[in-house]
């Protein structure tokens, strides 16, 4: 669950939120470092929601691994490849996902441990074709495209080989967390499963 907010809900507000995304059928959420309280966003949904699967995006440092695994984060997610943020989080026990831009960088995150890697930007490095292309030449390394991914492009990722997609600002838009909107929230994802199942 991404939020590009500056203000930031109570605790209950944010664990309906997720709630709401949780219901439509999104059982697996990111909530990034650089939102505002993000490690209490985190353990808030944690505690709120404990079935589902909580993870921290946005993740530069070996500390904000130990942080985010601290409050209860079940995932790391990076912008970028950074061997150590990769290698703390595997000596923890929680699967990290580093950024990667080139099949070299992809292959390394595999070689230190990374069970998936995040293609990002995927918009810009080529969308659904770049995955089809990448994904049979690196033996099916699994890929995880974000950064302009929505309910119009999402299945064309998944079809082009990718394993998942992560989906921030067509589904948290700004300002969601701190208006409460659970309602819109629950409609955006409703949108995205439906337009993922098809």
């Amino acid at each position: 669950m991404r939020s590009g907010s500056s203000a930031v809900a109570p605790p209950a507000t944010r664990a309906s939120i997720a709630a709401a995304a949780i219901d439509a059928g999104l059982d697996v959420l990111e909530i990034t470092l650089d939102s505002e309280s993000a490690l209490d966003q985190i353990a808030d949904v944690c505690r709120a929601r404990p079935a589902a699967v909580v993870g921290a995006g946005t993740v530069h440092t070996t500390a904000q691994v130990r942080d985010a695994v601290g409050v209860g984060a079940r995932f790391i997610v990076s912008p970028m490849l950074d061997e150590d943020v990769v290698g703390t989080a595997v000596a923890l026990g929680v699967p990290a996902i580093p950024g990667i831009a080139t099949t070299t960088e992809m292959a390394r995150a595999r070689a230190l441990g990374a069970p998936a890697v995040k293609v990002f930007p995927a918009a810009q490095l080529g969308g659904p074709a770049f995955v089809a292309a990448v994904v049979g030449p690196m033996r099916g390394i699994p890929m995880v495209p974000t950064g302009g991914v929505d309910e119009t492009n999402a299945r064309a990722y998944l079809d082009a080989g990718a394993v998942a997609v992560g989906i921030g600002g067509s589904l948290f838009a700004r300002g969601v967390l701190a208006l409460g909107d659970a309602a819109s929230v629950a409609t955006a994802a409703a949108r995205v499963v439906a337009a993922v199942a098809r």
